[in-house]
């Protein structure tokens, strides 16, 4: 039998493989494997994205953004109810992103997700990446 980290790391694993915003069944995904009430932690912003929905309506802006982005996991590490993994991110933006138009640039970024799971679903979840970088090399920002 599986231990609860085994277990919350396996739900980890396929939200960040099954779940990924270009995989056409992602949102089905989502639903099994997200509370209603999930609460989003993006990028250090002051408020969270609060709610199923309305993190399916963010993620799905930023997919947009960057139709062919893909990403390779690099590590991951699971204790208690909490799983975090880091990942390799690229793309090119090729739609409008966090209300920035196309540039048709290509964006490589590192990282970092947390979740914290409770009974098997993804309560709460931080993530994080250089969104600094990320702008720099769309050439929106000087370096």
């Amino acid at each position: 039998m599986a231990t609860l980290i085994e277990q919350n790391k396996s739900i980890a694993l396929r939200f960040a493989q099954d779940g990924w915003g270009t995989n056409p069944s992602w949102k089905k995904t989502w639903d099994e494997l997200m509370s209603t009430d999930v609460i989003h932690h993006f990028n250090s912003t002051a408020e969270p994205i609060v709610g199923l929905e309305a993190n399916k309506t963010f993620n799905e802006g930023l997919f947009q953004g960057f139709p062919d982005i893909h990403h390779t996991m690099e590590d991951v590490v699971a204790e208690g109810g909490k799983v975090v993994y880091r990942t390799t991110i690229q793309g090119t933006h090729m739609g409008e992103f966090l209300g920035t138009p196309p540039t048709g640039k290509a964006v490589k970024v590192n990282d970092f997700t947390l979740l914290r799971i409770v009974d098997g679903k993804i309560v709460e979840w931080w993530y994080e990446c250089n969104l600094l970088a990320v702008m720099q090399q769309l050439g929106l920002v000087s370096a």
